[in-house]
């Protein structure tokens, strides 16, 4: 009984350790899909961004908004060598563990002909017919010459599927330093794939210096223009704070109109109060946080959320309340989620910004030529909101913003990667 159980415990121990390397195996490659797919997207990135490079190379004039692609492609290619990085580093644990495996196949292919050459002896004693039957009549009871008998009929079949088993081991073998063939030249095929895209890095950042230091001989204007553009954005947020609260004050006086039916599904004080469909969008909007849609049909972010420095005037800090897109000429903002239009106003600097309500979210996109919705309209997800403007330096750029309330978000933890 005792050492039964101790064999039910190795087996369990060994069904344990397998299916924690079939785990292994699965994560291990899954993780390596999703690093290619992510490659993928940033290269397709990196293809967009190249042909907005282009475009502004076409004016021989040069401008913030080339500096801004250029930086948008450097980031692109310190990610792209990054995650070229993590997959290298997983093919070397996956070539270490192929290493393992031909060497734990050579050993058994070694014990499997020491065991054959061994049986291939005792078939050399016991060849001649006399011998067998030395062996046979030595036997002590009728039951133990059945026995010998027995085993040399078995002993025949054991020896055919050793040699069985001595070929496959062979053929795994085979496979198996094939396949490890196959990940060290993938692996160099990643090792010179990270050595362009190094290059490729080093050339935009050499680029973006070489433009630098162009406009740097544009100081003045730069600044001046900086400042008009400062005025023009403090404007827009002065109006969207005064639009929010009053959309606030607005559903407050709704909400108490009908309060005694109990109709609002939003008792915040201070919050929009939303009705039971707007806090429906709103709470599928926040559940689809990293996965909508981007507010164009294709663009690079070049102008990030947050406080950072001027990419010329480095001693001036440009503070963001959204993201800026840059876009290929002719494109057109579309919504990035369903929702109601609360607002189409014209900005400071003649162009059109729209506002879309999402429940207790919003979503804003500015610089818009002419507007294709109109206020209080219902919007569906992609939908075409107007033709993008061009700037003064010939860039197709929206500016879009996330808000939560009264509080901006960074639209770059909400849209798709």
């Amino acid at each position: 009984m005792k050492y039964g159980s101790v064999f039910l415990r190795l087996i369990f121990i060994y069904a344990v350790f397998a299916v924690f390397g079939m785990n292994n195996l699965c994560a291990q490659s899954n993780k390596k899909k999703q690093l290619q797919n992510q490659k993928a997207n940033i290269e397709k990135e990196i293809s967009n961004t190249s042909k907005l490079i282009k475009e502004t190379q076409k004016n021989s004039r040069k401008t913030t908004q080339q500096i801004k692609l250029i930086e948008s492609q450097v980031r692109n290619y310190e990610s792209l060598i990054s995650k070229t990085g993590a997959e290298m580093a997983l093919l070397e644990r996956e070539i270490e563990r192929k290493k393992l495996t031909v060497a734990k196949l050579k050993r058994e292919l070694n014990t499997l002909k020491s065991q054959y050459a061994r049986m291939v002896y005792f078939a050399y004693l016991t060849r001649k017919p006399a011998n067998r039957l030395v062996y046979l009549f030595s036997s002590r009871s009728v039951m133990m010459a059945w026995r010998r008998m027995n085993y040399f009929r078995e002993y025949s079949a054991i020896r055919k599927n050793q040699v069985k088993r001595i070929s496959q081991t062979s053929s795994d073998i085979e496979l198996s330093l094939s396949e490890l063939e196959g990940m060290r030249n993938e692996k160099l095929s990643l090792k010179s794939d990270q050595e362009k895209q190094k290059n490729q890095l080093a050339s935009q950042k050499k680029e973006k210096d070489k433009v630098v230091k162009d406009l740097k001989k544009q100081e003045s204007k730069l600044r001046a223009n900086l400042k008009k553009k400062q005025r023009e954005a403090t404007e827009i947020q002065r109006k969207i704070q005064k639009m929010i609260e009053a959309e606030i004050e607005a559903s407050k006086k709704k909400a108490n109109t009908v309060k005694a039916n109990n109709k609002t599904s939003n008792s915040k004080p201070n919050a929009y109060q939303m009705t039971p469909e707007e806090a429906r969008i709103s709470n599928t909007f926040a559940g689809n946080k990293g996965k909508i849609p981007w507010p164009v049909a294709q663009g690079a972010i070049t102008d990030r959320f947050g406080e950072h420095p001027h990419p010329v005037l480095h001693d001036i800090k440009v503070k963001n309340n959204g993201i800026d897109i840059s876009a290929p000429k002719g494109s057109s903002a579309r919504a990035v989620y369903e929702g109601t239009v609360s607002a189409v106003i014209t900005a400071p600097n003649g162009t059109t910004m729209i506002m879309i309500r999402h429940g207790e979210y919003l979503s804003v996109y500015s610089n818009i030529k002419t507007a294709a919705v109109k206020k209080g309209s219902s919007i569906s997800s992609k939908q075409n909101l107007g033709p993008i403007a061009v700037d003064e330096e010939g860039a197709t750029v929206l500016h879009f913003e996330i808000w939560k309330e009264k509080v901006p978000q960074n639209p770059e933890y909400w849209i798709a990667k």
